[in-house]
């Protein structure tokens, strides 16, 4: 497609000589075209002015637009379109529509963008660095222990943790002290499986919610993350102080009766990732984010022996839109190394790549390997070099004894974040927790 806009050769037959008035005229040229995100093309119209009774082609210039001829994108967040161009933002599809007071406009134009394979991904991540102090970037100092953190577009940092059956998310301010109370989400899960949507104006995150209860711990899903009660991904506002349960949240997303251990989404790309069990196998789920509200409803009931017993809830079916991508994932073939027990301790999702961190306090090292959409493993057991030198790690007190356990990891606006606690054994139970921020 040419960057000129595509007009008709040659003329129509003469109007009929009753017709008291006769509007130029202006339609696609074509019914579909395809265009690369980042690629600005011309909007292909033919373009007709009535003179002396025929139709003769001729140019229109939508920078000045004479007619005030508007073309109108179905999702201008996939293809947008300005002074007559359009321009491909993101994968997806658009229809096109033309609009005037002035003049006759007619047809539809479908637009598919697509991503240009011959472009690297946009990302690419050096993680083994080695820390410096400059590196740390939410000191949180001595805190029960984090299971997961994150960061919206203000630069405000959250952070989750988990206090027998509930789940407890709280804002943090730079120097690491609290915002306010925590938000107490009883039967929440273990924390580690959240994710804050980073560009909303409101505060808003994901996590996997229980709609039951084990009788053994009342519904903690940190040691049996698949327990068939853990069915619901969730999505919350945030609330400051304010008790929510899954079934109270402001949108209810259902995948199996396994639900899932992490849920992240990355709203720079429109994407969603769960990982889940099923077939007694590990599984990968991507999803177009801007999608899954499309999916049908399911009703569940909530099995909990004591809040809302017995009471419906409705879920978004995600088995009822199509996914990105699904795959197996053998993920002790990806987290296991000498020195690590196969822990996963973070799994996020940025453009077209999924980054799994794992570990446990003591190992030699904190561990990443990166997956594609595919399931393809593009790198396998990467030591974090921020977590290697366990001197540095005692000298920027850290950690008291060079212990540090992976908790959490993030990428947003081309920032890759991880999250880490280390121990600090003569004051009990309490954990020293820290954001790093990778160069």
């Amino acid at each position: 497609m040419s960057a000129a806009a595509f007009l008709l050769a040659g003329c129509d037959k003469p109007a009929p000589a009753e017709a008291e008035t006769v509007k130029d005229k202006m339609s696609f040229l074509q019914n579909e075209c395809v265009v690369f995100v980042g690629e600005e093309v011309a909007v292909p119209v033919s373009y007709q002015v009535f003179e002396r009774g025929v139709y003769v082609k001729a140019d229109y210039d939508f920078e000045t637009n004479p007619y005030g001829v508007t073309v109108n994108s179905s999702a201008p967040d996939v293809a947008s379109v300005t002074a007559g161009k359009i321009k491909g933002l993101k994968e997806g599809s658009a229809t096109l529509t033309l609009s005037s007071d002035k003049i006759s406009t007619s047809g539809q134009l479908a637009v598919t963008v697509k991503k240009n394979e011959d472009t690297p991904a946009s990302f690419n991540q050096d993680i083994t660095q080695a820390l410096t102090a400059d590196m740390i970037a939410l000191p949180l100092g001595r805190q029960d222990g984090m299971q997961s953190f994150d960061i919206d577009k203000r630069g405000q940092f959250y952070m989750s943790t988990e206090d027998n059956t509930s789940m407890l998310v709280c804002a943090l301010n730079k120097d690491g002290s609290r915002i306010g109370a925590e938000m107490v989400l009883p039967s929440g899960g273990h924390g580690d499986g959240f994710s804050i949507e980073y560009d909303a104006d409101d505060i808003y995150f994901w996590t996997c919610g229980t709609l039951g209860e084990r009788t053994e711990n009342g519904g903690y899903s940190g040691g049996k993350a698949n327990d068939p009660d853990v069915h619901l991904i969730c999505r919350h506002k945030f609330k400051a102080g304010a008790t929510e349960y899954a079934e109270d949240a402001l949108e209810r997303f259902y995948l199996n009766d396994n639900g899932a251990r992490f849920a992240d989404v990355d709203t720079e790309h429109d994407v969603l990732v769960l990982w889940t069990y099923e077939n007694n196998s590990d599984y990968i789920y991507v999803y177009k984010l801007s999608e899954i509200r499309n999916a049908t409803t399911v009703t569940k009931k909530v099995t909990r022996a004591s809040h809302n017993q017995g009471k419906d809830v409705t879920a978004y079916n995600l088995n009822s839109v199509k996914s990105i991508a699904k795959f197996s994932w053998k993920r002790k073939g990806v987290t296991t190394g000498e020195t690590n027990a196969g822990a996963v301790q973070g799994l996020c999702v940025y453009d077209d790549r999924i980054y799994v961190t794992s570990g446990a306090k003591n190992d030699e090292a904190t561990l990443m390997s990166v997956l594609d959409f595919n399931g393809n493993i593009l790198q396998k057991l990467v030591k974090v070099g921020v977590s290697v030198d366990k001197q540095q790690l005692i000298k920027l007190n850290l950690s008291s004894d060079g212990t540090f356990e992976p908790e959490g990891v993030h990428i947003r606006k081309g920032q890759m974040y991880l999250g880490f606690v280390g121990d600090y054994p003569t004051a009990g139970s309490r954990k020293h927790t820290c954001v790093i921020k990778l160069k």
